[in-house]
């Protein structure tokens, strides 16, 4: 089913803008990827957000998001969100994250790491994970490990967000030269992922250009040779990251900001309707993590200061740029520019 099939019940819905309060264009920006990110809205009106929410401190920020979200699809208006930044402050205080707590304007894509570890937290709690079944090949050797390491992280502190927004990257030495022969793996969960841009010539790369440069190999040899503890010998190594597995709400955040606080401003082409991760899973059902983009924030300045933006597909496959609270069509060749920061991914089902 193509995505624009699957949430007929968003459309004409959720065309609503946002007032800035304070410095608070990242967070508007933020507000509207998620607003329209579904599978999350879905999730909320079920009756296991209710019987799953806690008492953490955390909490009030969930709550009041679930109200700003509400308010969003009732009608389509202009809202100033105070109830959300007064939860912001709240936690963020709380939490000694000052950084959120003030009214400075601040990075979009830390905000995000920020805001659903708040929304994890408000619905974690204990569950039973068991990893079973017979390990018969290398991949099930990967496999395993993957799976421990969940059960090791989650299983006291699992929620419905880590299901979601979750994938699986593995920091894997392999014999040199032969990427199937892998010898020793380090599983990590990662919620949003950061690339990097390649130094290649021109004024543009791709999405893919950017994953290839975040999954680039480091030949380790001679003298530097990695020591194999199984074999007790030195031996010549690959190391990198490859995927286990990718979320079905995938962020990518593009690491735009050099050392010196310097902003590369090239265009990242990206498919919208279209983005095949499949050849770099390493994981079961490889073939299935196909991608459709639905939202970008944007950062128009430098490192010092500047505005956000958004362009989020409707649930009718139309496009909207939010700033604040103007709302109009954006044309889908003005959809991603260099001022592309965060990218937000749905799965294709």
């Amino acid at each position: 089913m193509q995505n624009n099939e699957r949430f007929t019940e968003y459309n004409d819905k959720g065309i609503t803008g946002l007032a800035n309060v304070g410095n608070t264009c990242y967070v508007n920006s933020c507000i509207q990827c998620l607003s329209h990110t579904y599978e999350l809205n879905d999730f909320l009106k079920t009756s296991s957000y209710e019987k799953r929410l806690n008492k953490k401190p955390d909490s009030v920020l969930l709550v009041e998001w679930d109200n700003l979200r509400k308010m969003m699809w009732k009608q389509n208006c202009s809202i100033a969100p105070w109830g959300f930044i007064k939860a912001i402050r709240k936690v963020s205080a709380h939490k000694n994250r000052e950084i959120f707590s003030g009214h400075g304007q601040q990075d979009v894509a830390e905000f995000l790491l920020f805001l659903i570890d708040a929304f994890h937290n408000s619905i974690s709690r204990e569950v039973d994970m068991k990893v079973s079944g017979p390990v018969e090949n290398d991949k099930d050797v990967m496999a395993k490990s993957c799976y421990v390491m969940m059960k090791d992280m989650f299983e006291k502190d699992y929620s419905e967000i880590v299901g979601m927004f979750y994938g699986i990257h593995v920091s894997a030495i392999m014999k040199a030269g032969d990427e199937s022969n892998v010898l020793s793996v380090r599983p990590e969960p990662f919620f949003v992922l950061s690339l990097p841009l390649p130094s290649k010539p021109g004024n543009q790369v791709s999405i893919i250009d950017c994953v290839n440069e975040f999954c680039i190999k480091e030949r380790l040899e001679g003298e530097n040779a990695w020591f194999n503890e199984k074999t007790n010998k030195k031996e010549d190594i690959d190391k990198g990251i490859i995927f286990w597995s990718f979320p079905d709400v995938l962020i990518i955040d593009l690491k735009r900001w050099g050392y010196t606080g310097n902003k590369d401003k090239r265009l990242v082409t990206c498919d919208l309707d279209y983005l095949d991760l499949t050849s770099y899973v390493k994981g079961y059902d490889a073939d299935s993590y196909k991608y459709q983009l639905y939202g970008v924030c944007n950062h128009q300045g430098g490192a010092l200061g500047g505005h956000y933006t958004a362009n989020v597909r409707t649930a009718k496959n139309e496009w909207m740029c939010f700033n604040d609270m103007s709302v109009n069509p954006v044309n889908v060749d003005k959809v991603i520019t260099p001022a592309a920061y965060c990218l937000f991914f749905r799965k294709i089902k």
